[in-house]
């Protein structure tokens, strides 16, 4: 029977796990990518996570961006199996009228939100005994400050055309923001390429900043007043950290565990159509990435996993795109109780392949 599973490591990971298995007490940090529906492939990884480190005792890192950090605010909840259903629920159940502006985009996305963090959750995330969150996001310049549509896709279009030429000149258009748990220092090193506003998450300002990192341009409303953070107006993460090719902060015996929608990293937003663009090999030497294979997502319903464009695809049929979403999450329990098997076995130690 084929895998549901692709397992691929960076060239120290994959010494590791060749080696030893997948040693949870070696994993430092846990990254999550933006991708909107796309994670819904990705609950059964989810709602495994929690069984893997429950008897964890050091300090483990969860940085995410868009729906990463959105992932990440349910798996840090005291019960983050339960959390991460009702996440998926609420997620699921999305309805829009048929053009819907971006205030009803925004005021639904704050709906799914209060269904799965209460300011109780909040308060435990915020002192969770091992787990130290890390929410992406980026403030707009010039023009992108603005939600008046004309402007703003002025804004992008340019910073679009200027990131085909140098991903680095995407500093002229947005200014990294990072809201990270401030019992520690933030567990990603800074790159000079996109200087970095850090921001102390706090209970005044998690749901704000959760917002902030999914707020897609154009789409929804940009989030301003955030609580400790610069004035300005703070949009999607994934902007610039789509797939999140960035310098993690691990030694060498450390890994990053990277539950993934595609078993390939595209480093940002604009970068989707540009065949070319590659992470930096040096970001993902300690990676492991762990994504659906190509004849599990074969066989799922329309032969494809979610994604935005299902909008459009279901529009006016709500149910139906609603019913198709729960199956495919429905489905991706047999991803996380593989990988279970795969790690406890050492099966995995030969199902990796190279990042």
């Amino acid at each position: 029977m084929p895998s549901s599973l692709s397992i691929r490591a960076g060239a120290k990971a994959i010494e590791i796990i060749r080696d030893e298995g997948l040693n949870p007490d070696r994993v430092k940090m846990i990254a999550a990518a933006s991708g909107g529906p796309k994670w819904l492939v990705l609950v059964g990884i989810d709602k495994m996570l929690p069984l893997l480190f429950k008897n964890r005792k050091k300090e483990l890192f969860f940085i995410g961006s868009s729906i990463g950090s959105w992932r990440m605010a349910a798996l840090a909840q005291k019960n983050p199996i339960e959390a991460v259903e009702e996440f998926k629920n609420a997620y699921i159940h999305q309805r829009y009228t048929r053009k819907p502006t971006s205030h009803e985009i925004t005021r639904e996305f704050y709906r799914v939100m209060n269904e799965y963090l209460s300011d109780d959750a909040i308060r435990y995330i915020l002192r969770h005994p091992f787990m130290r969150a890390h929410i992406l996001a980026v403030r707009s310049k010039y023009f992108g400050s603005t939600d008046r549509k004309p402007a703003l896709a002025i804004h992008l279009a340019c910073a679009a055309a200027f990131n085909a030429f140098s991903r680095n000149a995407l500093r002229f258009f947005f200014d990294r923001v990072l809201f990270y748990d401030g019992r520690t220092p933030p567990a990603i090193m800074h790159q000079n390429a996109f200087p970095r506003i850090d921001v102390v998450l706090t209970e005044l300002n998690f749901r704000k900043a959760l917002m902030a990192s999914g707020s897609i341009p154009l789409l929804m409303e940009g989030i301003r007043h955030i609580d400790g953070a610069p004035a300005g107006t703070f949009r999607d993460g994934g902007i610039i950290d789509y797939h999140l090719d960035i310098p993690f902060c691990v030694d060498t015996t450390e890994i990053v565990l990277y539950p993934h929608f595609f078993d390939y990293i595209i480093p940002g937003w604009f970068d989707k159509g540009l065949r070319w663009r590659r992470p930096n090999p040096s970001h993902v030497k300690q990676v492991v990435l762990i994504a659906p294979s190509y004849e599990f997502v074969d066989n799922l319903p329309l032969k494809k996993i979610p994604d935005r464009k299902d909008f459009k695809l279901f529009l006016g049929k709500d149910d139906e795109r609603i019913a198709y979403w729960t199956a495919v999450a429905r489905r991706s329990e047999q991803m996380g109780a593989e990988l279970m098997e795969a790690i406890t076995s050492g099966k995995i130690r030969t199902m990796v392949q190279p990042l």
